[in-house]
């Protein structure tokens, strides 16, 4: 961790002009993302932009998310764009689009450097390099990173990047990591407009909205999941306020929506933050992710004082083999029953993820999936088709057993198998996760519980938006005769 000190003050030849670059993503019909997705700012980029203008470096965001972009209509706006460096960010479903980025770029402005980040890069970085457009990669949190680069630092010196050296790739050790998230500055929410943004449909229940994170890393060790390999680090309850509170008074902001993987993971801080929310009156509603056994009365009564309106849990299966399969196995059917029912006992929403595909995975363990989430009775269920991403544990164990069907990054969208288990057929699999969306909505108990729920009219358009959204998808797959 000590690469986290500051980069030496370096002797600029000129003050230099920086792009970061969020690319776009396309979603098809046949997925569910496609009905209920929403447009969250690039937290990434934001918590880069905001590193580097503390440096005084000239930076600015292009969000290709926003909107509808076309091709043609990307091209125009990189054209306009004059600067020393691009950075572009990629998760694994829109790193095609953003190589195209890259491109594009190199093409319109061949003495511009490019850097590519983010999760994709970090887990596959020679993949990125032998892309002719690209320069460098910066592997993991790349505040530190990106500022010695751009200042001109010596390469060989800079923890986290990745770059080309006589034909040989080069990677410097270790990744970054930001030891202490209290010493970053709040995130550049002035390097974009907000009302562009929207949570996950279903989610929230105010605009404007916004995500946030708490957090970074993750205390679990799921196979399917990168924020694995990564040390849980927690702000302090006083920073992430003063956070919200500027949020707040600053920007209007209504709604949050925390994107922590495990956002209760210490509880004192949480009752401190409500505390603080409670105390101070902001008027604010929010949602977060957290996992069934970090969660008791206590916590989850303050948390609804607080504006908590909905929780995510991630079950992921019905099957305590499966969950060890993807070392998600400390967590056991009744604390996911007592978490659900104290939950909604608390006055907030429970929205629940499940995935069917992962190793061991049959058609019989699928049904008893299904079956246990109507059983469980969320007032929100979604399904996603098990995807081992570049970097977990789990995409080296299907790439080392030739169970990977394919390394097309668009199909990782959750939707499509992408491993061909021994124990399934993959088109079995997919009829069974759009059964599955069936089942669970067109229940005449669930329909009736959402007409019930409706507590003040201002609800009403955004829960109609919601299910609408979702029964449109459920319709579609059954009128395919799923």
């Amino acid at each position: 961790m000590a690469n986290f000190a500051a980069p030496a003050r370096l002797q600029k030849k000129k003050d230099v002009k920086i792009y970061l670059i969020n690319p776009p993503w396309f979603t098809k019909e046949d997925n569910i993302w496609s009905y209920i997705r929403g447009v969250n700012p690039p937290l990434g980029l934001l918590n880069l932009a905001a590193y580097l203008e503390k440096a005084k470096v000239d930076v600015d965001i292009i969000d290709f998310q926003t909107s509808s972009w076309s091709w043609e209509g990307i091209e125009r706006k990189v054209q306009s764009l004059k600067c020393d460096f691009f950075g572009i960010t990629a998760t694994t479903p829109i790193v095609n689009n953003a190589y195209r980025i890259c491109d594009i770029i190199k093409y319109l402005h061949p003495s511009s450097k490019i850097i590519l980040g983010g999760v994709h890069a970090t887990a596959l970085p020679e993949e990125a390099l032998g892309k002719p457009a690209i320069d460098y990669v910066v592997r993991g949190e790349g505040e530190v990173a990106l500022l010695s680069l751009i200042q001109g630092a010596p390469l060989d010196g800079i923890a986290g990047i990745s770059y080309r050296e006589n034909g040989k790739y080069k990677h410097v050790k270790p990744d970054g990591i930001i030891p202490d998230l209290d010493d970053l500055p709040f995130p550049a929410y002035h390097k974009i407009n907000l009302s562009d943004y929207h949570p996950t449909v279903g989610s929230y229940k105010r605009l404007p909205a916004v995500s946030l994170l708490t957090t970074r890393g993750c205390m679990g060790k799921c196979t399917f999941c990168n924020s694995a390999n990564i040390p849980l680090r927690v702000r302090n309850a006083d920073n992430i306020f003063q956070e919200i509170e500027m949020l707040s008074r600053k920007y209007g902001i209504k709604e949050i929506s925390f994107y922590d993987d495990t956002f209760v993971a210490y509880r004192k801080n949480i009752m401190r933050l409500c505390e603080l929310i409670i105390k101070n009156k902001l008027d604010l509603t929010w949602s977060c992710f957290a996992r069934t056994d970090c969660v008791n009365t206590d916590i989850l009564k303050i948390m609804k004082r607080a504006g908590c309106h909905q929780i995510m849990y991630g079950i992921e299966s019905a099957q305590k083999e499966i969950l060890a399969n993807i070392k998600k196995h400390c967590i056991d059917s009744r604390s996911i029953k007592q978490a659900i029912e104290i939950t909604k006992k608390a006055g907030i929403t429970v929205r629940c993820a499940f995935m069917f595909g992962s190793p061991g995975e049959t058609e019989e363990t699928i049904d008893d999936t299904i079956e246990y989430s109507i059983r469980l009775d969320p007032d929100i269920a979604i399904y996603n088709i098990t995807t081992p991403y570049p970097g977990t544990e789990m995409f080296r164990w299907a790439k080392e057993r030739g169970y990977l069907r394919t390394e097309n990054w668009d199909d990782y969208d959750l939707s499509k198998p992408i491993m061909d288990l021994p124990t399934i057929n993959g088109k079995v699999l997919t009829q069974k996760y759009r059964q599955a969306f069936v089942r669970f909505y067109f229940r005449p108990k669930l329909i009736f519980k959402k007409m019930f729920s409706i507590r003040f009219l201002t609800d009403l358009p955004i829960l109609i938006k919601g299910m609408k959204s979702i029964l449109n998808f459920a319709c579609r797959i059954r009128n395919e005769g799923v």
